[in-house]
């Protein structure tokens, strides 16, 4: 077991910490929290979070601490900023961990496996190497669900301390991404203790975590009052009850999440058959695992209901069903050896992936347009030919293994770190020029001198903000994701807020003083071109019409 940890520790370090710096941060949302933090750690104001130097106040601020430490300790950098995400998603997979140890019935081999599926889930892999605020909302909301638990199943002074945990755990999600910390934990709980028949439970048990709640969250929301009285009425009538009930921000049907489930699991809906024979008989009478069922179904619940959602919001549902699968395989292939079905599905998916490669290469070599990987990039494909060929290998050494349950599952899992690893230096220029403008900004930035005026289009206003270090850039046209911010300073808008006339009339002023550099979709400069003066320069990161222009008056 000991070699089995070291090896699990080498490859998580592998998929998740070293090659953490290797990409471009992404726009909006990565360049968004980094550029928040940068200026936190630049101004010294740590109670009050802004963006481009006005008031931000779409979430709280325990986010906002970490990305703004991490830079501290190592850096304005890529490295820096995805850290607090990665740490968050290693903590959450050490949280099920314990927790499936302990109450599974699996003993330390589950545990094991429950991390491993946590961590190569697709969703979780993809979210846990970007900077967003969700692998952090998503841990410390696995963490109270891992300690309730172990309250529940405890008795008289540690029951005491693990309730107390599990409210310290609460309010540092709430200061993570708000009232969800109460509303999805508590209704997966009330559940469960009615499932159970624990009515008691339900008046004795919220007192000491009420506590904890307070302690975490409760000096910075004093302080953030005294200091922006208008915080609240924002954070929670815009960012809530606005969010929940009105089709305003990222409606979607009651399905969408559905879908996004699916698509989250990934490679891992191959092992669902098996692992859901494992639960066949008398399992729903095991209080742990209607505990899991709760956890998983009542969040995807309230989530569905609500107007606004994004594919990230039910990333806190997959480490229940991680737990979940890991036991069902647990039960079925292990202990039952019955690996036939999945041995059937092995095959399948391995035979998937060499029809799939070998369409690609056609594709790939025979030069078409469209083609993913254009001149210059086959190195990036072959590493991906290399990736797959490495992953369906895998697939047929774990379906041809009969002896030995556990290596089976090794080999499964195994097979797709290859294709992982990859993932983080073989993105096509396609994908990343549409995701951000930061390559082509670090090449502009030797051209203009310090006295130039940036200038921005509402998107990439944060990469602009994040690569030339700056907390005064202009907005052309809109003011995006700032809006709220600007409308609480009427000066600040009226400087900074621009429209073409407005904009025209800077240029005129900065010429011979430095200029002005305009940053914005290809698409709206070739709309707005005929409108504005002759530039000097245009540089771009692609000539396809989703990429981005720098363009110097």
């Amino acid at each position: 077991m000991k070699k089995t940890l070291i090896l699990f520790a080498v490859l998580t370090a592998l998929l998740y910490l070293i090659p953490l710096g290797v990409r471009d941060l992404f726009s909006p949302d990565e360049t968004r929290y980094a550029e928040i933090g940068r200026e936190m750690a630049v101004s010294g104001d740590w109670i009050t979070p802004r963006l481009n130097g006005v008031l931000y106040f779409e979430k709280p601020i325990l986010g906002y601490w970490a990305f703004a430490g991490a830079q501290k300790l190592f850096g304005e950098n890529a490295f820096a900023v995805r850290l607090p995400c990665v740490l968050a998603t290693l903590l959450s997979a050490l949280a099920l961990f314990f927790l499936t140890r302990r109450f599974s019935g699996t003993g330390e081999k589950g545990g094991l496996l429950a991390a491993t599926v946590f961590l190569l889930t697709p969703l979780v892999f993809a979210l846990g190497i970007a900077a967003t605020l969700d692998p952090m909302f998503s841990f410390f909301l696995t963490l109270s669900m891992v300690w309730f638990y172990y309250a529940a199943q405890s008795h008289k002074t540690e029951r005491m301390v693990y309730l107390f945990l599990f409210g310290l755990a609460v309010g540092a999600a709430f200061l993570t991404k708000g009232f969800l910390a109460f509303v999805l934990p508590g209704l997966a709980i009330f559940v469960w203790l009615t499932w159970c028949r624990r009515w008691k439970e339900m008046l004795t048990l919220p007192w000491i975590p009420l506590a904890g709640v307070l302690l975490v969250s409760l000096p910075w929301a004093v302080m953030i009052h005294l200091e922006q009285p208008e915080y609240w009425n924002y954070f929670i009538y815009d960012e809530h009850i606005k969010r929940f009930l009105e089709k305003e921000q990222h409606p979607e049907p009651f399905w969408f999440f559905i879908p996004v489930l699916f698509l989250g699991l990934g490679w891992l809906l191959f092992l669902m058959p098996s692992a859901v024979k494992g639960f066949a008989g008398k399992q729903l009478n095991d209080g742990f695992i209607r505990y899991l069922i709760c956890w998983f179904a009542l969040p995807f619940l309230f989530l569905s209901l609500s107007s606004g959602k994004l594919a990230t919001y039910i990333l806190p549902c997959f480490a229940p069903l991680a737990v979940l699968l890991a036991m069902g395989l647990c039960r079925s292939v292990v202990e039952r050896r019955d690996g036939k079905p999945l041995n059937v599905l092995l095959y399948v998916f391995a035979g998937v992936l060499a029809v799939a490669a070998v369409v690609m290469s056609v594709i790939q070599l025979s030069g078409v347009r469209w083609a993913l990987f254009p001149a210059g990039e086959g190195w990036k494909w072959w590493l991906f030919c290399l990736a797959g060929l490495l992953l369906a290998g895998a697939l047929v050494l774990s379906a041809r293994e009969s002896e030995n349950p556990w290596r089976k599952l090794g080999f499964f899992f195994a097979g797709f770190c290859p294709l992982l690893f990859v993932m983080h230096f073989a993105l096509p220029e396609l994908v990343l020029m549409r995701k951000t403008a930061c390559p082509l900004l670090e090449r502009v930035k030797a051209r203009i001198g310090p006295e130039t005026k940036l200038m921005s289009f509402r998107y990439p206003f944060q990469d602009v903000n994040w690569v030339f270090k700056s907390s005064d850039v202009y907005m052309y046209r809109a003011p995006g994701e700032i809006r709220w911010g600007m409308e609480q300073d009427p000066e600040m808008k009226k400087r900074r807020l621009l429209d073409i006339p407005a904009t025209n009339e800077l240029i005129r002023q900065r010429r011979g003083k430095g200029g002005v550099l305009l940053v914005l979709p290809t698409k709206i400069y070739r709309e707005d071109r005929k409108l504005l003066p002759e530039p000097e320069w245009i540089e771009t990161n692609s000539s396809h019409r989703k990429g981005y222009s720098a363009v110097k008056f």
